[in-house]
Parts: C-alpha cells; structure tokens; sequence
C-alpha cells in the first residue's frame, strides 16, 4: 500500500515537467502524416494550453509554462506549403533540420510533391551526373528565410547531403535490382541485380570503407558466372571469399582521423550555408537517421556546437541533456495516440520509463 501511495505521489510530483518534443519529416496528402492529420495535432496543443517553442529557445530556457516542441527533419518542400501556413494559423513554433545539398536559391513554377524516397532518389541521381543536388521537391533558400523572419521557424543543421558510409566488409546478401535508395545510389551507382549487399551507417556515425566502384562491376561479373542459381548459404560463402581475395586491391578503410576530418569538412559545409544564407549561428546538430558518434560529438562541441538532437525515443528535462536530446517520431499516430503520448512525454517519470523501454 505505501508502494503505491509513493508511486502515485512520485507521479504526481514529475507531472508536467518534461518536454516533448515530437518529429515529422513530410506533411502531405502522399505521406503518413497528412495535412489533417498535423492540424489536429496542433488544435490539440492549443485546447491543452501548450506553449510551442524553438530549439533554440529550449536551449535558452524561454520555455515558460507547458512547453513542447515540433521538428521537421531534411526541410521538404510541404514544411513551407503546407505546415507553415497552419503553423501560422495556431501561432505555433517549430524547428527544421536542413540537408542544404538540395536547396535551390528560389522556386520555378509549381511544385508537385513526392514522397521522400522517390525525391532524394532523383535528387541525388542529378547530383552525382551534374554535381547539382538542387530539388525542387525541398525548400529554396527564399523559402526558408520567410519562414524564418516570421519568428515561427528555427533553421538548424542536419548534415550537408545526407548520406551513409559502408562500415563493414562482410556480405548481408544480394541485390535484386529494383531498389531505389539515395544511400545505396550514392555508395554504389545505379543498383544491379547480384551486387553485394554490405552494412552502412550515417556517415556521421563511424570509420568508412571507400569501395572503388570497379569492384562492384567484377562482383556482378562474378555473381553472374558462379553464384546465380546457387543457394543463399552458399552464394554468400563463396562471395566473401571473393571478396576477401579482392579487397585489398579495392577497399580503403578509414583511419579515425581521415573519418572526423571527412566529417567535419561535411558539417561545415551544411553549417556554413545555413548561416550565410540566414544570417543566424547554429548551435544544434540533428543526426541523420540518429546515428551517433561520441567522438564526432566532441568534435562538433569545438566547431560550436551545443547539442545533439537524437532519434531516441522518450522525455526531456526542462533544461536539455545537450548530448542527448530525445524526440517522439509520428508515423502513423491518430490524434488519440498523439494525445497519449503528450500526456507520457509531459510527466518525467513516464516519459523516461517509456524512452528505457522503447
């Protein structure tokens, strides 16, 4: 009984002191989350009295009361079309995470939006033929500095193009040849049926392996003459040994120093566009795909940095664990579970059980 009565007490005493903070990427009638959707999100926010603030107010402590926050990972097109004039509507705040590779300068014609998949393929398809990433399917840099000079939007970084690295030359199996990622696109070329499937992290996350692109052109030599046909047991076996027969001639593999110099000439890159453009200092790094690095953390924290926005589920405090901002991703999250979830991540307690947990 004096459990419970403690239990009770305990979660009554951490009521309302965490901060959620939730994560969208796309809000479009093609996406998970569409326009309705977000809009009763927000309506849920204001009949709660929540006080939507910024990233970099979180940081400052000008959170008040009942604060949240909303971010949008890569800054698609949709953030300005859709969810700025509903952010405006509500007198919402929200933080966008830019990949600036893809930002034209300003927009040409009307856009019809594509899911993300789909638009960071062709995106990254014209950068590696032209060397121009431009996609009109993201924000313009007009765009961006609109939403910012509302007082509504935050602009922080998220890397320049992201990408990711090979981190191990162990097969995972094969390719069929129909796969259209931006990842596999960017580290291979176009896919081919038979090419080798290996691991890959953001390339913010770990030591990479450069694979010179011939290799993949006499693996699919190799998969065609010996292991079309053979079973997956042992089509994996005989492919490593080829593997391991060849990648000394055309693996490299990074040292610790050539991946933080790699990574920090990318940072730099991303961060230096969004503050010439917007004339603001960044101060929050968004991870791609959550992928972490406690040594590129350090790293960062000398460039500037002052924290580290993560995919890991769960609450924050009303002053951030910088290394370790914690967000809730919404997928497919009706308004009742969006309601649930902001009763979770308001109470500490919760909202730290549920990150452990998750």
């Amino acid at each position: 009984m004096w459990i419970v009565a403690i239990i009770i007490l305990i979660l009554i005493y951490f009521r309302n002191r965490g901060v959620p903070i939730f994560l969208y990427h796309q809000v479009n009638n093609l996406s998970n989350v569409t326009p309705e959707l977000f809009e009763e999100h927000l309506k849920i926010l204001k009949d709660k009295n929540m006080n939507c603030v910024t990233l970099k107010e979180y940081g400052a402590g000008e959170i008040g009361s009942n604060p949240v926050l909303l971010t949008l990972d890569d800054g698609y097109y949709d953030n300005y079309s859709i969810v700025f004039p509903l952010l405006k509507k509500y007198n919402m705040k929200a933080t966008v995470f830019l990949n600036t590779l893809y930002i034209a300068n300003k927009r040409e014609g009307d856009t019809e939006i594509e899911l993300n998949g789909e638009a960071n393929y062709k995106a990254m398809e014209k950068y590696l033929k032209s060397g121009d990433g431009r996609s009109e399917q993201y924000l313009t840099w007009e765009e961006i500095r609109e939403m910012k000079e509302s007082g509504l939007v935050d602009f922080q970084p998220h890397s320049h193009k992201h990408t990711a690295v090979f981190v191990s030359d162990k097969i995972e199996g094969f390719f069929d040849g129909t796969e259209r990622d931006i990842t596999e696109l960017y580290l291979y070329g176009e896919i081919q049926k038979g090419y080798p499937k290996f691991p890959k992290r953001g390339e913010y996350a770990s030591k990479g392996i450069i694979i010179d692109r011939e290799f993949f052109r006499i693996f699919k030599e190799f998969y065609d003459r010996e292991l079309a046909g053979v079973d997956e047991k042992r089509g994996l076996k005989l492919a490593q040994e080829f593997i391991d027969r060849k990648k000394e001639k055309y693996f490299q593999y990074e040292s610790e120093s050539e991946f933080l110099e790699r990574v920090k000439e990318e940072f730099n890159l991303n961060r230096e566009l969004i503050e010439r453009n917007l004339g603001v200092k960044v101060e929050y790094f968004c991870w791609p795909w959550g992928h972490r690095n406690k040594n590129v953390i350090e790293m960062l924290k000398k460039e500037g940095i002052r924290g580290f926005v993560t995919t890991k589920k769960g609450t924050n405090g009303r002053k951030p664990d910088y290394e370790m901002i914690r967000r809730v991703e919404l997928r497919r999250f009706t308004p009742d579970k969006f309601k649930l979830n902001l009763f979770l991540m308001r109470n500490y307690i919760l909202g730290k059980i549920y990150g452990w947990v998750s």
